[in-house]
């Protein structure tokens, strides 16, 4: 279960995400975006198993504060933007249960995106989600 704290927190940054991006002129409302603009968080389950995790990601142009922006996006390119689509690539992670949620929230090419996981550790999240999430 995710601590109503980390709830709150996620909602307001993915509410403040959604101010700036109505927010942006009508010209560009008016035609899909080439790229994409996400918030994205991981969650741990338990208050012991770390400090939640935000960052944005803004592709075409690459951006935002992920850390690897760049390897992100092109890994959302390849599946057009659905993260649901991401191929595990089956490495090698412990069996240790600290169970992380990750959640991504925004838009793909002006189509919205929402996406929630549930992963038995951050090494499984990494190993199904790629650079998206390995901020």
């Amino acid at each position: 279960m995710i601590p109503i704290h980390h709830i709150g927190v996620v909602a307001t940054g993915l509410s403040a995400t959604a101010a700036l991006l109505a927010s942006a002129a009508p010209a560009a409302a008016a035609a899909p975006s080439p790229g994409g603009n996400l918030v994205l968080a991981v969650i741990p389950a338990g208050q012991s198993s770390g400090p939640l995790r935000l960052a944005t990601l803004k592709c075409d142009p690459d951006g935002g504060s992920h850390a690897a922006a760049s390897s992100a996006c092109a890994e959302l390119h390849l599946v057009d933007g659905d993260l649901s689509a991401l191929a595990d690539n089956g490495g090698i992670c412990t069996r240790e249960y600290r169970p992380v949620t990750a959640i991504a929230a925004g838009t793909w090419q002006g189509d919205p995106v929402a996406y929630r996981a549930t992963f038995p550790n951050h090494c499984v999240l990494l190993g199904a989600t790629g650079e998206i999430f390995d901020f």
